[in-house]
């Protein structure tokens, strides 16, 4: 997997500045639930720019495989807004499928499909919603949100008894919308690294519906790491999304605003004709 990392064209992280030395929280047995999540998000922050190539396998209840080549774009303001653009390449029945979506500073997330083989067409797919809804999209088990992390002031995070798993230690920490009992989903948090390799959502009675893992870390800037491989295992379906990264660019060359717009998706993704003009354009052929 190829990471390229342009820090001519990077502007400073949301108050973190690329090119000084981080520094983090001291955690301790006293820390919060919020404390590890605020040192988790300042070491591994968003950058503002991210362009990748990725593979894709949805694996069903049968253990029948489909495998999708994508691109993904992701591009955050400093107003706090995410743009956030899927780009399908194969298999032919999905090439040009986009999934346009933007996260707002307050949690609001709108999004469309943009599905050339319909003549262009850009079908809004669950409308707007706010940090809580949890549509998976284009028949995979993520999230946009599951993807694009969490905005911690939406939640409130209750950190649990630190736990081990084999020779590694971690941090737990339950994320709850705020005034609610149960637990939306339970992060675990590597101790040495501050990495959340493993995220739990949870029903509505707290069993676990779908676990989301992060595999082959490595660091991309720093102290700053990614995960090469993510795995979505959605229990309640018997599904499982994997996601692996073949490419990784950090810059403002490969994510500029315009990807994010309609007239960039209709120019570089141009409708295909319908099936029914197929058929007219066969009718009257010499």
């Amino acid at each position: 997997m190829r990471v390229v990392v342009l820090l001519s064209v990077l502007p400073a992280v949301i108050g973190i500045s690329l090119l000084s030395a981080p520094v983090y929280g001291e955690l301790s047995a006293a820390s919060t639930g919020r404390q590890v999540m605020d040192a988790v998000y300042e070491r591994h922050q968003q950058y503002p720019y991210v362009y990748e190539e990725q593979s894709m396998v949805l694996i069903d209840r049968q253990g029948q495989r489909e495998t999708r080549t994508l691109r993904r774009y992701s591009r955050a303001e400093a107003t706090g807004d995410v743009n956030f653009l899927l780009l399908f390449d194969s298999p032919g029945e999905v090439e040009g499928v986009a999934m346009l979506a933007k996260r707002e500073a307050d949690g609001t997330v709108s999004q469309s499909v943009y599905l050339p083989a319909f003549g262009g067409s850009f079908v809004k797919s669950g409308g707007e919603c706010n940090v809580a809804c949890g549509d998976n999209f284009l028949g995979t088990d993520f999230t946009i949100e599951s993807l694009t992390g969490e905005v911690l002031d939406d939640y409130e995070h209750v950190r649990q008894t630190d736990l081990y798993m084999g020779d590694v230690e971690y941090y737990v920490v339950d994320v709850h919308l705020p005034d609610e009992g149960l637990p939306l989903r339970r992060h675990y948090v590597l101790k040495d690294s501050l990495y959340v390799s493993r995220t739990d959502h949870l029903d509505d009675l707290g069993r676990v519906r779908k676990r989301q893992t992060h595999h082959d870390l490595s660091p991309v800037h720093g102290d700053m790491w990614r995960a090469n491989m993510m795995l979505m295992e959605n229990h309640q379906d018997d599904h499982r999304t994997v996601i692996k990264i073949d490419r990784r660019v950090f810059s403002a060359d490969y994510v500029p605003p315009q990807v994010f717009t309609r007239d960039w998706l209709l120019k570089n993704q141009p409708p295909l004709l319908r099936d029914e003009e197929f058929m007219e354009d066969e009718e009257v052929a010499p």
